[in-house]
């Protein structure tokens, strides 16, 4: 992908106030990238933006589902609720300081996201980690004397059907992807590599997670190509080194509620419940075990 060159935008007054008071995003629109590029330079020191990072869906858990989650699962979801997604729609700025063109003093550059929502429809498809955006887009028509004035926008990603094939599960699948994750799965050579290598956090999809539990427990338990050995060792040695246990990979990608139902499966399994009836049965004869002997 070519490198595109970040332009200095600084905000007026009314936008500064707009961007710290109420969260709003001014950005603009380069033509030579597909993505749009934003950077926010705060001219004031210790001035910092709050921001909450938008997620498709969360983790959240009581002390009682605390109790019977493994400790695994609830470490990837603290990672997944705490890891910063990689940049998808701004590029940050790298130099720390930037010099007033008019002052010449030195102020600290602040890189803030563009913030970004993940709607629901966003779980059943691979859209690469992009999301919909609100913001306000500036024309600059150089002919025009009298300025445009500054107009809402909302940019959303461009959806596609399109047929996508694995080789792990030797499954082909019709998925709504965006340009984005196409071009993420012929970078990583393939559907399995990307999924399989690709964070929660960037993948950003429910659906993506399901896929990846299922190729990490067919890896986990040698399930696939059962009629043909030679292709079995091939797939095998080519993704060996995503193989986890099938104890974790059973787990990934699980919501909440499905984590909770099937631990409490599996303790009731492993501590099966003994009718009362049985117990007062057991006791009643170890009484009259005790009578008899005295």
């Amino acid at each position: 992908m070519e490198k595109v060159k970040i332009t200095r935008f600084m905000p007026s007054l009314k936008q500064m106030k707009d961007m710290v008071i109420h969260e709003v995003t001014y950005f603009e629109r380069h033509n030579n990238s597909r993505f749009t590029v934003t950077s926010r330079n705060i001219p004031r020191w210790g001035t910092w933006i709050n921001y909450f990072r938008s997620v498709p869906y969360l983790y959240k858990w009581s002390r009682e589902e605390e109790a019977l989650l493994p400790k695994h699962y609830k470490d990837r979801c603290i990672e997944f609720m705490r890891k910063e997604q990689s940049p998808v729609h701004w590029r940050p700025i790298q130099m720390k300081y930037r010099f007033d063109e008019d002052s010449g003093e030195r102020i600290p550059v602040v890189n803030a996201p563009i913030p970004v929502i993940f709607p629901k429809e966003c779980n059943l498809g691979l859209w690469g980690g992009e999301g919909i955006i609100f913001g306000y887009y500036k024309k600059n028509v150089p002919k025009k004397k009298h300025k445009l004035p500054t107009l809402p926008r909302i940019w959303h990603p461009m959806l596609n059907k399109s047929v996508l094939y694995s080789e792990i599960l030797d499954r082909w699948m019709a998925i709504d992807v965006t340009p984005r994750a196409l071009f993420l799965i012929d970078e990583a050579f393939g559907l399995d590599f990307y999924i399989l290598k690709t964070h929660e956090v960037d993948l950003c999809s429910k659906l993506g997670m399901t896929l990846k539990r299922e190729m990490l427990l067919t890896l986990a338990n040698k399930s696939f190509y059962p009629n043909d050995p030679v292709k079995k060792e091939k797939i095998y040695n080519k993704y060996k080194e995503f193989i986890i246990p099938a104890e974790e990979a059973e787990w990934i990608g699980l919501s909440v509620d499905e984590a909770v139902e099937k631990a409490k499966k599996l303790n009731e399994a492993m501590n099966p419940t003994k009718p009362l009836k049985e117990q007062y049965l057991y006791d009643l004869c170890q009484k009259f075990q005790v009578e008899i002997k005295h």
